[in-house]
């Protein structure tokens, strides 16, 4: 069992810190005060992985360079090729990360209530939210559908985003008609009807911030929705 545990120095390349004397073992890095450190391999995928978003956020699919990405994340162009082989690996890394992301904190926010109504509510605000919490985000994604008829990996991702919302909403609307809170329905045709209701709504902003009040129609959308699905009295 102690054949995988070796001391060593380690030097993860970033900036001429010189190296670390500890050990490793099963994947972790233990400094010589026992304490853990973080899997370097893993905090550095992630700082590059955030310093993508804001630069592809700023710049764009197109426009950006692994150099913006390094000097973001302040670490050299060699260490970003180290960990992804290109641009394209660096960008589906994002995507899949962005995706999980969102599935954690919307996850989170939606188990904090056992009524399938107010779970629609919660999908649907964080949904509309993003627009003033993450506004990148949806420059970013904008900018990965562009990709769709060029990229069969982008595609995938892309695929797994949108699959990944219908889910979601799908299980929320099963759960209102198992309680008799909402009407009975076609599940997934609802859903795909609410996801596309959601996001053409943002998108349109997105594009033209002037086009219409924004906090109103959101309002007015998610009490249409409500409307929509709700058990008739």
């Amino acid at each position: 069992m102690y054949s995988r545990v070796r001391e060593y120095r380690f030097n993860d390349g970033s900036a001429g810190n010189g190296s670390v004397k500890g050990t490793y073992y099963e994947g972790v890095f233990y400094n010589m005060n026992g304490k853990i450190k973080s899997d370097i391999s893993n905090l550095r995928r992630g700082q590059l992985t955030r310093a993508a978003y804001k630069v592809v956020g700023q710049k764009g699919y197109y426009e950006f360079t692994v150099r913006d990405i390094a000097k973001e994340a302040g670490l050299s162009t060699g260490l970003v090729h180290y960990y992804f082989k290109n641009k394209e690996d660096l960008l589906l890394n994002l995507l899949k990360e962005i995706n999980r992301n969102m599935t954690v904190i919307l996850n989170r926010n939606i188990s904090t209530s056992e009524d399938p109504q107010e779970r629609l509510n919660i999908f649907m605000k964080q949904a509309f939210d993003l627009v003033k919490n993450e506004k990148d985000y949806f420059y970013i994604v904008i900018d990965f559908w562009t990709q769709v008829n060029k990229n069969e990996r982008m595609k995938r991702a892309n695929i797994k985003l949108f699959k990944s919302y219908r889910d979601e909403i799908s299980k929320i609307l099963k759960e209102g008609v198992d309680k008799g809170v909402f009407m009975k329905m076609d599940v997934d045709y609802t859903a795909a009807v609410i996801i596309s209701i959601i996001q053409g709504l943002i998108i349109q902003y997105v594009i033209d911030n002037n086009a219409f009040n924004y906090e109103d129609y959101t309002k007015r959308v998610m009490k249409h929705i409500n409307d929509l699905v709700s058990k008739k009295k």
